[in-house]
């Protein structure tokens, strides 16, 4: 927010948590996860977008990636019954190195996270590694996090192998921080 500091504690963290929750909704419902689709959601956070897609995948597996202990520790909490039927998995990792096979996943989900990958560039290129053929990537950050310029992620995209590269501006609310949402697809 142009250099202004939001303290942990500050009404606007929890403004911000909840445009970050309604945009994980949002992706998961326009993934059109299959029952036993595989689901990277990079970036666990609170579990708000990895509880909603593991409950969509009863025969599949909403895999939560996120570097935070404190947030894998979070999404376990909101996802305990997902995560004892094995519809949830959590593991620690990045980016740039999910730890998860090669075209192991349909789809991949990122929120609010890209403006904290230290390589974009080695995060899609993971990203598109870890996606089976035909597979989906769903990417939404506010534009007020956005450290380069959109074109910059839609072409980083394509370098790393992705096809049907689409970049919109949108907002999730009246009054909401505008959004860029990217969608990408894996031949």
């Amino acid at each position: 927010m142009n250099g202004v500091v939001i303290s942990p504690a500050s009404p606007l963290t929890g403004l911000f948590a909840a445009g970050s929750a309604r945009a994980e909704r949002r992706l998961v419902e326009h993934a059109r996860l299959g029952p036993g689709d595989a689901v990277l959601v990079l970036g666990a956070g609170t579990g708000t977008g990895v509880r909603a897609a593991g409950a969509l995948v009863p025969k599949g597996v909403a895999i939560a990636v996120d570097p935070s202990p404190d947030a894998l520790r979070s999404c376990a909490a909101r996802c305990s019954g997902l995560v004892g039927t094995g519809q949830v998995r959590l593991r620690p990792g990045t980016a740039e190195r999910t730890g998860l096979g090669d075209g192991s996943v349909d789809v991949a989900i990122s929120v609010d996270t890209v403006h904290l990958w230290p390589d974009v560039a080695a995060g899609f290129t993971e990203l598109h590694r870890v996606l089976r053929p035909g597979g989906t990537l769903l990417l939404s950050v506010r534009r007020s996090r956005l450290r380069c310029k959109p074109l910059d992620l839609r072409l980083l995209a394509r370098d790393a192998g992705f096809t049907e590269v689409i970049m919109r501006l949108g907002s999730l609310r009246l009054f909401s921080a505008p959004r860029f949402e990217l969608l990408a697809r894996k031949r």
